[in-house]
């Protein structure tokens, strides 16, 4: 169930770190889990459509610095300023 879990989150764009969090697992289950998908050709990285490498997607707007925000103002996928 875990593993269904994370698998959606990571999906829905959640970093690793927030993926565990929420899931209430270790960063090491989650990384694996995404490095296992990614050597499978399961995955596709979102790192090449942010040019900020600031992982601020899903983070609340009252948590993002000004950088964040800035840099993240024109992402086509309202990065956490909805």
């Amino acid at each position: 169930m875990k593993t269904e879990q994370v698998i959606q989150l990571l999906q829905d764009g959640y970093t690793v770190p927030q993926v565990a969090r929420k899931t209430k697992t270790s960063e090491v289950f989650v990384a694996t889990l995404l490095h296992h998908f990614e050597r499978a050709g399961q995955t596709v990285s979102a790192a090449s459509l942010c040019a900020s490498g600031l992982g601020a997607c899903h983070t609340p707007p009252e948590q993002l610095g000004v950088q964040a925000r800035i840099t993240c103002a024109g992402c086509p996928l309202g990065v956490g300023l909805r």
